[in-house]
């Protein structure tokens, strides 16, 4: 299924250009350097989760950086060297209340209108006969929308 492209440094600098909110001028102010302001906000960000820092992002949560070494539980073999198990990385991602809130609201108030899912991300084949079975969706709740985004991708594959 596709589920559109991943928000970049450029695709976010236009979109902070194109904000009727946006309140420098456009001459004095172009998309390329908020675009490498963005970039260097980015590689900060990276640095940071390098160090074992925390990365707080306004109004979208916090990303925490950890460290796993494995204890044997749950099929997974204990931590060693010499059987090539070694410590590894994660990144722990908490989004804040306001961000979780309103999230959960727009989905409920999504499901209510017909839409399935988020603007663009849409429910699986799974999710939606799960909401079915636990009364979310009607019966006759098709899945179109999935299905015709998935035709829509094959057929722009095949051009």
């Amino acid at each position: 299924m596709a589920r559109g492209r991943t928000l970049s440094a450029f695709m976010l600098a236009k979109r902070i250009c194109d904000r009727e909110d946006n309140i420098y001028n456009k001459k004095m102010i172009n998309r390329q350097v908020v675009t490498d302001i963005l970039k260097m906000y980015m590689d900060e960000c990276y640095k940071a989760l390098i160090n074992g820092e925390r990365v707080e992002l306004s109004k979208v949560g916090t990303i925490v950086p950890e460290i796993k070494t494995h204890k044997g539980n749950y099929n997974l073999p204990m931590c060693n060297k010499d059987g090539g198990n070694p410590p590894s990385t994660k990144l722990r991602m908490t989004r804040s209340a306001s961000l979780y809130r309103d999230m959960n609201k727009t989905l409920i108030e999504n499901i209510e209108n017909g839409i399935y899912g988020l603007e663009k991300l849409p429910l699986s084949k799974q999710q939606i006969v799960i909401l079915k079975e636990s009364g979310y969706l009607p019966e006759d709740a098709g899945i179109d929308d999935v299905e015709t985004e998935d035709a829509e991708t094959e057929e722009g594959n095949e051009e």
